[in-house]
């Protein structure tokens, strides 16, 4: 790594009231998110009873009918409603996160924050390309001599 890079990188420590901030951000971010999963859960839960309602409709109707095309008509409906039941419940399922991702998902955020050089200097690829994306405004461009010409830093401890 660059060297004028790296002292940049390790400069950036953030005052201890910025993670506090941080924290109340992401958490709010996160119940948004929960509350918006959780309306979108009631709505297919709506479907589903719906979809429901509609299969035992056409099982009574299944039951009254003589005609074997008639019959064969509703079994193929059927199965297509009990297929689209198994969707609708998966959806339900995966819709609202488990209790306790909320820190899994702001873990790494607030690592970044901690100390972003320790993360470059000991993360993988990815990890890397994270940094540098948060770090700087633009993209890092090498001189000739392997110098550095980003003069555009983002700044964390001034916040």
């Amino acid at each position: 790594m660059d060297e004028g890079f790296a002292n940049i990188l390790k400069g950036m420590q953030p005052a201890k009231e910025f993670f506090e901030i941080a924290k109340a951000m992401l958490r709010d971010a996160w119940n948004m998110r929960l509350a918006l999963a959780l309306g979108e859960k009631e709505a297919l839960q709506k479907q589903l009873a719906d979809i429901d309602g509609r299969l035992e409709g056409m099982l009574d109707q299944i039951v009254e009918a003589s005609n074997a095309l008639v019959v064969r008509a509703y079994e193929s409906r059927i199965d297509k409603l009990e297929s689209d039941i198994l969707v609708l419940q998966d959806k339900i399922n995966k819709t609202v996160p488990p209790k306790g991702r909320l820190e899994d998902c702001i873990e790494l955020s607030l690592s970044f924050l901690s100390n972003p050089c320790n993360i470059y200097n000991n993360g993988d690829f990815t990890l890397r390309q994270a940094v540098l994306r948060l770090a700087l405004n633009e993209p890092l461009r090498c001189s000739r001599n392997g110098v550095s010409e980003c003069q555009n830093f983002r700044s964390l401890s001034g916040v």
